[in-house]
């Protein structure tokens, strides 16, 4: 079992709140990610569980035992380091076998335990034919899965992960992904992965804390905070292009609200009336994706007219940037247009309102 929970725990270095009051739950066997950008707290929460640093307030437990001042060493715990760590002057068996020789007597584990427990894990990562080289004559990837192996041999009941790929060319980022969720799986190691990149985050995680100024914004599986996102930091974080926010006002107009926005207004539908109404506010954040836009050259019912500034292709997709008035410039990711879309070109966009989000414009917290 492997259950870590973080009740109210804040990280303070000086003046700066690097960790401002955080709570979380991360379930046995689950792949969790902490997601953000640099400077927003993740690494040094994921230190605070690993016992590299100690909290200012609040607690830490493993297993439902309290370890929030326990030494690393008894917390079994591993960690895998972005730069991996790894001793130069030793081999890479002895790389792995390093942890175990040190707790020999500890953990009553003979010589031909730790070798046993050695291939037993090389084998498993694939590395068993590099047991004799030195780092310095690994490739990235080999030093990467030597790491891994290192942290994989103890057995701990956790597994800490800070930004292990982000030294890896990006081809070799897109296999290591994809093996290293498939490896977590069949161990069934409680993960903790640190990473400032969405697309990691989205394709590894069970689930996601998204963090930003040391708080927890939001928690939720992948689809939860790309579909459903409750700040406006998590949607326009997350998605590449991000989210399209288009700044609006709420009128009432006899019996109905509506929303009015550049170049368009819309009667605001019944199930998004109440949230506005219970939150008093007169001026929104109207949030879409821009794979909910269509873009048509030809106007039709509810389109938004508008010209376009420019196009990006990306291969099978292309993204469309789209002028609709005061400057607003609002992205529409499509497959491949069937007519040539220029600069300057009068087109119409479509969108598919049942996507649509609604933030607060002061606080940015989502309504609807």
């Amino acid at each position: 079992m492997g259950e870590i929970v973080l009740e109210g725990v804040v990280k303070r270095f000086g003046r700066v709140v690097a960790v401002d009051h955080v709570d979380l739950k991360i379930r046995d066997g689950e792949f969790f990610v902490l997601l953000g950008p640099s400077g927003c707290g993740k690494t040094t929460t994921l230190r605070l569980i690993a016992g590299l640093e100690y909290p200012d307030e609040g607690r830490i437990l493993i297993d439902g035992e309290d370890v929030t001042y326990k030494d690393p060493k008894d917390r079994n715990v591993a960690m895998v380091f972005q730069n991996y760590a790894l001793y130069p002057h030793m081999t890479v068996f002895d790389n792995i076998a390093f942890t175990l020789y040190l707790r020999r007597k500890e953990m009553g584990l003979t010589k031909d335990d730790i070798r046993r427990r050695v291939l037993e894990v090389a084998k498993l990562l694939r590395i068993e034919d590099l047991l004799d080289r030195k780092p310095g004559q690994l490739s990235g990837g080999q030093q990467q899965r030597v790491a891994l192996a290192r942290a994989l041999v103890r057995r701990p009941k956790v597994w800490l992960m800070d930004e292990p790929l982000s030294n890896l060319d990006a081809l070799l980022r897109l296999a290591m992904r994809a093996e290293l969720k498939k490896l977590q799986k069949d161990l069934g190691i409680t993960t903790v992965y640190v990473t400032h990149d969405q697309a990691e985050a989205l394709s590894m995680a069970d689930r996601i804390a998204v963090m930003n100024k040391g708080r927890v914004v939001q928690v939720g599986t992948p689809e939860e905070v790309y579909l459903r996102p409750k700040h406006v930091f998590v949607a326009t974080f997350i998605g590449a292009p991000p989210m399209n926010l288009i700044e609006c006002t709420i009128d009432a107009v006899g019996e109905d609200l509506w929303i009015s926005c550049p170049g368009f207004s819309r009667r605001v539908p019944d199930e998004a009336r109440k949230a506005i109404e219970s939150a008093g506010v007169k001026k929104v954040y109207l949030g879409i994706r821009p794979e909910f836009i269509s873009v048509s050259k030809h106007e039709a019912e509810g389109s938004i007219q508008g010209r376009v500034y420019v196009v990006e292709p990306l291969g099978s997709e292309y993204i469309v940037n789209v002028d609709i008035g005061d400057g607003l410039i609002v992205k529409a990711k499509i497959l491949g247009p069937k007519e040539k879309l220029s600069p300057g070109e009068k087109v119409y966009l479509n969108m598919d309102w049942s996507k649509i989000k609604i933030f607060d414009y002061k606080t940015g917290e989502a309504l609807a």
